[in-house]
């Protein structure tokens, strides 16, 4: 490499460091007199010379088993650990809920001097968090943080670093997954053969989101599994930024990668297919060809990329595959960029100059700082009265931001809670689990546990809410220009097989906020998991500012997961939909409306007299891009059909897998227009695995015939919706506009109700 090169590269890199941390998207509470402390209260030194693994282990063993806590405190300190420090479940609660939550990573370190190889940590959780430390591998640990090894779910990995090891997180083991773990705002430093690795088919549901990875082997490799990876930053990653051993749906969106080997290579050889969605990446100098290596069947859809070349490099910088691929709308530094192979669309490609595509790095969102907020602590068990005073007391401390605190306990909830309107307090508690905070209806049958009112300010924070046959949170008055509706790790659900509750998440006329829902859970024992209901203006056809959208996600199986109505307009990317019932149906559209769903995976008990996804007499657009269409335990195809008055539908299946269990099938046995007259709506570049039963016929891959409208006019004013879709960070907002952020809230609610709403 010429010094030119070099140094050209430098400046690049340069000005990563400079900019990869911007202003912090949320803050620290805590600690709190219920949480325990590791140094005061079981002897940990935190002087990086006495060796403190005992004292950990004391403390994660009471952790674990819940003694009267389920949060442990890591002060500031370098904590030497000579042994693995573990957690062990064996019963139900055990490890539910719980916290690790150090002050802050940059002063909290637990470094590795043990022997070489070794793993640091061992977490064997599920409903719960780690957090705010620093794992320092010295150079010889071999895995840092180890999850499992029972499997486990609805787990969060937040403001960590991860630094010289081979490996720094693994999720799962050889006999059991981990599924469901948001990464958020990680840093992966040094780590030789992976940042964070999947092991397991059933450690799906990774998600990574602001993360930095530097000087690493992989960033993130699959050996079985899967992953997504959403506004990450990669930095000089030796083998690959992205690479993966096993087949699933995968979705990269937003990130940049800046002088690694390459951003992607999924070059493994399978003659099957896997849905993957590339889309809005930036990749900047890597530093071999091709940057983006396609290596199964697909379908791939590579969106809005933008690849600049070093200067004197050649191409390809995409290299096809045999299967099915869409290129739409992507820049390239190069002519011939495209290796093309197997079968494919390029659609409004272009070649521009590299001086024309910025290298600058990002900012990505800086670790929470710890503020100093007034706290009021509610007594453990406390009844609404109680927790209605702290919250009015709390109200009157308006822009300071106060903490109302509800340590480990259920809380009977006779009346409904009441924040006021503009209020800015957060309402904390120590995790939501049944074994951490639980606000438990105690009331008549048709209350409501929590309302905020609006316009509103307020954060809720790690707890659980039992409704019973009450609906669980709401949000009123919500629906101002430039307002905000944030949540992360929101789970909604019913109570069982007779208590469906009517909607998981209802978006009721909100047009003018934005909500935004990353890695949203739930799902199960409901009618509609998700359903948005326009305002005024959409309801009367005419165009609205606000956005909902859910970001990466998983659930059980709900009678219908989507519902768009009176104009609502919903993005969905990135999510899983698990069988736990024998409803037929995922998606049923009978109304009016925008619905777009990329990069997701149905698996459901199809039935031959009931399509998987029906739009009946729908008016409006539907989108389904590099979905998995998946049958469990059932022969009968996953149909997509359209049927009734089929004048205003217009639906585009792009860059679908439909899996199948008997062998063969064909474009009409998964694709169906019955719409009178004849909808607008087309399928293209779809294919399949399929999974023979009979022994005497082998299984393997096909392509799937296109079906209706395809022309790149069409995929194109398809495509809008998501190209169009924003992916932001909430911001502050003046008085009187709506700022409402919902960390870890897990709401349970029972027949007749609505788990969460947003209403305007």
């Amino acid at each position: 490499m010429s010094k030119t090169i070099l140094a050209l590269l430098a400046l690049i890199l340069c000005a990563a460091g400079a900019r990869a941390a911007g202003p912090p998207l949320d803050e620290f509470v805590g600690p709190f007199p219920s949480w325990r402390n590791v140094q005061r209260d079981y002897g940990a030194r935190g002087d990086g010379k006495t060796d403190d693994t005992a004292a950990f282990q004391r403390a994660l063993n009471d952790l674990t088993l819940h003694k009267q806590f389920c949060v442990l405190y890591v002060p500031a300190g370098t904590y030497r650990l000579t042994g693995t420090i573990k957690t062990e479940r064996h019963a139900h609660t055990e490890g539910m809920g719980m916290m690790l939550v150090g002050e802050d990573p940059a002063r909290c370190i637990l470094h590795w001097d043990g022997p070489a190889g070794g793993t640091l940590l061992q977490w064997d959780a599920w409903y719960s968090t780690i957090s705010r430390l620093t794992l320092d591998g010295a150079g010889k640990a071999g895995i840092l943080l180890a999850y499992g090894p029972a499997f486990s779910t609805y787990n969060e990995t937040t403001d960590m670093v991860f630094q010289d090891a081979a490996t720094g997180v693994q999720m799962g083991v050889a006999d059991a997954g981990q599924a469901e773990n948001m990464v958020l705002r990680c840093q992966f430093r040094r780590c030789s053969n992976a940042g964070l690795t999947t092991v397991n088919f059933n450690s799906m549901d990774i998600w990574a989101w602001y993360c930095r990875f530097s000087d690493c082997g992989h960033a993130l490799y699959n050996s079985a599994g899967n992953f997504h990876a959403w506004q990450c930053l990669f930095e000089r990653s030796h083998v690959a930024d992205i690479g993966t051993a096993n087949l699933m749906v995968f979705s990269f969106v937003n990130n940049t990668s800046i002088g690694s080997r390459r951003f992607m290579d999924f070059a493994s050889g399978h003659t099957w297919g896997s849905p993957c969605s590339v889309t809005g990446n930036r990749i900047l100098e890597p530093l071999e060809s091709p940057a983006i290596r396609l290596g199964n069947g697909g379908p791939f859809l590579l969106l809005d990329n933008i690849i600049r070349a070093r200067l004197g490099a050649k191409g390809p910088l995409v290299e096809m595959t045999w299967g099915d691929q869409a290129l739409i709308g992507n820049t390239y530094s190069l002519p011939e960029a495209v290796k093309e192979a197997g079968r494919f669309r390029r659609i409004v490609e272009k070649v521009v100059p590299a001086s024309r595509i910025k290298a600058t790095a990002p900012e990505l969102p800086g670790t929470p700082p710890k503020l100093r907020r007034p706290v009021i602590e509610v007594k453990a068990g406390a009844d609404a009265g109680a927790i209605q005073a702290a919250i009015n007391e709390a109200a009157r401390l308006r822009d300071r931001r106060p903490v109302v605190h509800l340590p480990m306990g259920v809380y009977p909830i006779d009346h409904t809670l009441v924040v006021p309107a503009g209020s800015d307090l957060q309402l904390v508690g120590d995790g939501a689990a049944e074994t951490a905070t639980v606000l438990r209806w105690s009331g008549a049958e048709g209350g409501l546990v929590l309302r905020l009112d609006g316009p509103s300010r307020a954060t809720v924070r790690d707890l659980a809410i039992e409704s019973g046959r009450a609906s669980g949170l709401l949000v009123a008055a919500c629906d101002q220009p430039g307002g905000w509706i944030y949540g992360d790790q929101v789970n909604v659900s019913g109570q069982g097989p007779e208590e469906k509750t009517e909607d998981g998440l209802l978006v009721n006329g909100v047009e003018e906020s934005d909500v935004t829902l990353l890695c949203h859970q739930g799902g199960s024992y409901s009618r509609r998991w998700v359903r948005v209901i326009g305002g005024p203006r959409r309801a009367a056809g005419r165009e609205a500012p606000g956005q909902a959208a859910v970001y990466n996600g998983a659930t059980g199986t709900a009678d219908a997961q989507y519902a768009v109505e009176r104009g609502g307009r919903l993005i969905v990317r990135g999510v899983y939909h698990e069988v736990d019932a024998d409803s037929p149906q995922g998606i049923l559209l009978a109304d009016r409306g925008t619905l777009s769903v990329d990069a997701t995976r149905f698996s459901y008990r199809t039935a031959p007299d009931r399509p998987l996804i029906l739009a009946n007499g729908f008016r409006g657009t539907f989108t389904l891009l590099t979905g998995l269409l998946l049958p469990v335990e059932t022969q009968a195809p996953a149909r997509v059909e359209i049927t009734g008055d089929g004048r205003e539908c217009r639906v585009l299946c792009l860059a679908d897998l439909f899996w199948q269990n008997t062998g063969t099938i064909h474009a009409d046995d998964v694709w169906r227009d019955r719409a009178q007259p004849v909808a607008r709506a087309g399928m293209a570049l779809c294919n399949v695995n399929y999974a023979s039963q009979d022994t005497t016929r082998k299984s393997g891959f096909q392509t799937l015939e296109a079906r209706g409208v395809t022309d790149d006019a069409f995929i194109l004013s398809m495509l809008r919706p998501l190209r169009a879709a924003r992916v932001p960070l909430p911001t502050a907002s003046p008085a009187g506009i709506t700022n409402v952020r919902l960390h870890r809230v897990r709401c349970t609610a029972g027949r007749g109700t609505v788990a969460v709403e947003f209403r305007r």
